[in-house]
């Protein structure tokens, strides 16, 4: 579990995150001191005996005006110092609460938080990292948990540590005997994709539904539409495993034109 005097390090590094600017205008002062719970519980508190995948409420008082917020489920970096920079960026699992011109007394909302993961960078402008698989089981140092959700204010507040939060993840284990999970993607890697679209589809092993993410391509509404006239565009399927599959990273590349 992480400590105050962790927590005092970590302070300094996650405001570089800025994930997004908001107005720059004075935050006014609610009634009342801010805070921030994640089923309940306040700052510091484990969130433990955590399913794999669940989804867990967290509840918002005394907002000023002005102030957004993020909240991010990250692997905690080795280095306390450091920005987390592996994030999971799957739906549902980074929330953004959005600033308004009035104080509020109470903003609720949900995160969705997964055991494993393919964690991203939230904010590559503060340097690039490689994605990379992150088991939130794992110690990432000693007393120091693997994984936590953070709560933190969005743009010029991102340096304000009124706002932070930090509640540490620990997860239930899983079947060491678990299965590899395994994607059934539709069309074929190497088929040609055009500004048309074309549809798709992406059922796995495990019946868990993938994120998918794309450079050079988009991917909604159940199509690929190609986002340049020549070249390739790469998808990259992630499932967040389960306690009888492991998680899944498997990429696709297809032509242009």
């Amino acid at each position: 579990m992480l400590n105050k005097k962790k927590l005092g390090n970590l302070v300094a590094s996650i405001v570089a995150l800025g994930l997004v600017c908001a107005t720059a205008v004075a935050p006014a002062h609610a009634e009342g001191t801010f805070n921030a719970t994640v089923a309940g519980y306040n700052n510091m508190t484990s969130l433990a005996a955590l399913e794999t995948r669940s989804v867990q409420p967290v509840v918002v008082t005394n907002l000023p005006a002005n102030v957004g917020l993020y909240a991010l489920h990250c692997a905690v970096p080795m280095n306390p110092r450091s920005a987390p920079t592996l994030c999971d960026s799957s739906t549902d699992s980074l929330v953004y609460i959005p600033a308004t011109a009035a104080d509020r007394a109470s903003v609720a909302a949900k995160i969705k938080v997964n055991g494993e993961f393919y964690g991203t960078n939230p904010n590559p402008q503060t340097g690039t990292s490689a994605n990379q698989s992150v088991d939130c089981r794992a110690e990432a140092a000693p007393g120091l948990g693997a994984c936590a959700v953070y709560i933190l204010g969005a743009g010029r507040e991102s340096a304000n540590p009124n706002y932070l939060r930090v509640f540490p993840t620990v997860f239930k284990s899983v079947r060491t005997d678990r299965k590899t999970d395994k994607v059934k993607f539709r069309p074929k890697s190497g088929s040609k994709i055009t500004q048309n679209g074309r549809a798709f589809s992406a059922t796995t092993r495990s019946g868990v539904t993938p994120s998918i993410t794309a450079d050079n391509c988009s991917v909604r509404d159940g199509k690929i539409t190609a986002l340049a006239d020549t070249g390739t565009c790469t998808l990259t399927i992630v499932t967040t495993g389960g306690r009888n599959f492991k998680p899944l990273v498997a990429t696709r590349t297809f032509k242009l034109g």
